[in-house]
């Protein structure tokens, strides 16, 4: 695994111009299958603000935590969501706005995600030790930000990914750019591409398809230039009850010339009985098979599909870390995932919605910060295609 934080390939910002609500918008990309959005008000007044934010994140708490939204610039208004238990995912600072040394420290706050934004090298340089990720740009102009600092182009661009990403901090590259740019910006070293225009509605005639196959076709383009897997290690995937692992890891496999295992039949084989059966005697007992099940399947290099609950577990991720094996998250929209569990009453938490959002939003943000897999409706072999890098 690497040491930086691991964005999506595109990040969309909302835009407050457009004719569709600040919270229509974040629900638009989410359907779109993104996982993360940027939430901007500007040049909405405060409370306008917070009236969109608050149902913003109240949809996304009710659909697992998806899609986990990033607050720009207003610290004021991700405290008052944290304390309504509608703590956002992130919080986004321009030069001007309190630095993230001083709002880390706000009530709330402590253990969600800085960016910021970074615009020349002095500010990449001294850039907070509190930001796991920043912008770089702004690359070119942009009608969404009139105010905007020096373009930097994409040699500044470069310079600015390879500043941040020697202090451990994950580019993000900003600034007037489109789907034409991706490549060129995955080339300097950026983890993403931060897009409003773009994105918008008014662009892509509130067309979800079309930003659904820009995130696909992003995502290929990242994993083409920087592949996501490592040839000759042992893969583990990770994600929510109903994502496809088990699946994916089988089509993976055959890719990669390795076996393909599925940690909770392995759990089920040394038990005798069904996941389900044991669950329903303990589920700290099916922990403790869970545990001991794991270095026995990890032996040799293989491509293992972990239970939903397993990562979140710090004795499961110090074994998978000494490994130096390669993890995955698949991160599916939970709202696909409860179509396809409620289907099988078996399964642990197949008939209570309500319960099985908040597991998932309770595991999300363990998750996201791994290396990720977006399905977005794609098959299992066209997902391990890009994984694989095979034709």
């Amino acid at each position: 695994m690497n040491n930086f934080l691991n964005l999506p390939p595109l990040y969309p910002i909302t835009d407050a111009t457009q004719k569709l609500s600040l919270s229509e918008q974040v629900l638009r990309f989410a359907d779109a299958g993104f996982p993360l959005v940027q939430f901007r008000g500007k040049p909405m007044s405060v409370g306008d603000q917070w009236r969109e934010l608050r149902k913003a994140l109240s949809q996304a708490r009710e659909n697992g935590g998806w899609p986990m939204i990033v607050v720009n610039d207003r610290a004021d208004l991700a405290v008052i969501a944290a304390a309504e238990n509608l703590t956002p995912w992130g919080l986004h600072l321009g030069q001007t706005d309190l630095p993230a040394s001083d709002a880390v420290r706000l009530p709330g706050l402590e253990n969600i995600h800085f960016g910021a934004s970074t615009h020349n090298s002095n500010e990449w340089s001294s850039a907070s030790k509190v930001c796991d990720h920043a912008g770089v740009g702004p690359i070119r102009a942009t009608p969404t930000k009139l105010d905007h600092d020096e373009i930097i182009g994409f040699n500044g661009l470069s310079d600015g990914c390879s500043i941040l990403r020697s202090k451990g901090i994950a580019p993000v590259a900003i600034g007037g750019l489109t789907m034409n740019d991706a490549l060129l910006c995955f080339q300097a070293g950026t983890m993403s591409l931060a897009m409003t225009s773009a994105l918008s509605p008014s662009t892509l005639s509130d067309n979800e398809s079309r930003l659904t196959e820009y995130l696909w076709q992003a995502q290929k383009l990242r994993y083409t230039e920087k592949p996501i897997l490592s040839k000759g290690k042992g893969v583990v995937i990770v994600g929510g009850s109903g994502a496809g692992k088990t699946t994916l890891a089988e089509h993976l496999a055959r890719r990669m010339g390795l076996m393909a295992i599925d940690l909770d039949l392995q759990i089920s084989k040394r038990a005798g009985c069904s996941i389900t059966e044991i669950f329903s005697k303990s589920e700290a007992l099916f922990r403790s098979l869970e545990l001991k099940c794991l270095p026995e399947c990890m032996e040799h290099a293989s491509v293992l599909a972990l239970g939903a609950g397993a990562w979140q577990r710090e004795a499961i991720r110090q074994l998978i870390e000494k490994s130096a094996w390669d993890v995955l998250w698949l991160a599916e929209d939970p709202r696909i995932a409860w179509e396809r569990v409620k289907m099988v009453p078996g399964r642990p938490l197949a008939s209570e919605r309500a319960e099985f959002m908040q597991r998932w939003r309770s595991r999300l943000n363990e998750w996201s910060v791994l290396p990720s897999l977006l399905p977005l409706g794609r098959s299992p072999d066209e997902l391990a295609q890009i994984l694989s890098q095979q034709p």
